[in-house]
């Protein structure tokens, strides 16, 4: 009889050892997805207090607040009115105007090496760069509706190929982990395919704290909060029922290695997030057009578009989609690929942890926006050419 009750011990003992174990590398495993990508684990790491949070939060767009984006516009009238001695040959009338996210922004690069600046300096005008770096195309489309100060006659519409998921996102922090509390709205779409805007989630004091240990229960339309049709969970013990939870999230990214914005571009997606981007392209176009501008969507695509390039970007979909509307486009990465021949495409891109483009990946940017507006006429006398483009 002792010597079954030793056995049995010695069992019960290896298999919680083996059981501690594996929660133990279960949790340093989600911990490390969780503060490294945030998409799989929910792991709230906002520090920002209310206070801070109440202050910079923009009503309508999440950010920047609305001092941010006076200032801004302030910069850019004083750029075009007086600094350096090329301001005075420019148009002071903002003729072209872009908005979308920080790949419209140029962000990573000094100012003057932003495409914005580059293309403008070709065409010997001034562009109003309006993009916020995070902005979804919903943000992008607010922006432009409420901007009602922007006289521009072009009007470019930045869309990054990863934007897709951004567009069905309340909650930045589900997608890239910061110390900040990130909330944005979202658009939805009704069952007769119209556009339902769901506005900035109203945080008070009171329920601040809540929100950002329990965002699943404020966010009803965020296809990424922890528990909702994603798979994305909310990480805590035991931590290798999270990751069981989240398989089929964990097998299509970290097994099938998709790309996590890859799946969005199918219309049938559960998310429902290419149909919704079509709609807002297609409202910001209706819209830019009945304000008298002419519209034009840039297409950017991101270095792991082109890390997977296979014939086709991962955003073709999307460009099929704009054909089929007739919707005036440009799509940089077929371009951009033209113009690298036989070098490798992170020629164009910053190191590090940066993906954005670095200055020859803006350089080329604007050249081939240019060459666009010169094939089609788009060069008005007062649109003088004050420097001479690259070859092209």
């Amino acid at each position: 009889m002792r010597d079954r009750l030793v056995f049995f011990a010695g069992v019960v003992i290896i298999l919680l050892t083996i059981t501690a174990s594996v929660e133990i590398a279960a949790f340093f495993y989600t911990t490390y997805l969780a503060k490294r990508y945030g998409i799989l684990f929910y792991l709230p790491q906002i520090t920002e207090d209310y206070a801070t949070y109440a202050a910079r939060v923009n009503p309508v767009l999440g950010w920047p607040s609305p001092q941010a984006l006076q200032k801004k516009r302030d910069d850019m009238i004083k750029m075009a009115s007086g600094a350096g001695s090329d301001a005075k040959q420019m148009d002071r009338g903002f003729p072209i105007a872009a908005y979308g996210d920080s790949f419209t922004a140029g962000y990573g690069v000094e100012p003057e090496h932003a495409w914005s600046n580059v293309l403008g300096d070709m065409l010997g005008c001034h562009i109003a760069n309006y993009g916020v770096p995070g902005y979804g195309t919903d943000q992008t489309y607010l922006r432009f509706h409420d901007n009602t100060q922007d006289e521009s006659k072009i009007i470019f519409l930045g869309v990054l190929s990863e934007n897709i998921q951004r567009n069905v996102n309340q909650l930045r922090n589900f997608l890239i982990p910061s110390s900040q509390c990130q909330t944005k709205p979202r658009f939805v779409l009704d069952s007769q395919g119209q556009l339902w805007l769901v506005p900035l989630h109203h945080l008070t004091r009171e329920n601040y704290e809540d929100f950002i240990k329990n965002p699943d229960h404020y966010l009803k339309h965020d296809y990424f909060v922890p528990g909702g049709p994603s798979g994305a969970q909310k990480l805590g013990f035991p931590y290798t029922w999270s990751i069981l939870k989240a398989h089929k999230f964990f097998y299509d990214r970290y097994v099938l290695g998709y790309k996590s914005y890859l799946q969005f571009y199918q219309p049938d997606h559960p998310s429902r997030a290419f149909p919704l981007t079509i709609a807002i392209i297609q409202q910001f176009v209706r819209e830019a057009k009945e304000r008298g501008k002419h519209p034009l969507v840039l297409v950017f695509p991101t270095d792991e578009d082109f890390r997977v390039y296979n014939r086709h970007l991962i955003y073709e979909p999307l460009i099929q989609e704009l054909n089929k509307e007739h919707i005036e486009y440009v799509d940089l990465g077929p371009e951009l690929l033209k113009r690298l021949c036989n070098r490798n495409y992170m020629d164009l891109f910053l190191g590090g942890k940066y993906h954005h483009f670095n200055g020859e990946g803006n350089r080329l940017v604007a050249q081939i926006i240019f060459n666009y507006f010169k094939a089609r006429n788009y060069l008005p006398p007062t649109f003088q050419q004050t420097t001479n483009p690259p070859p092209g």
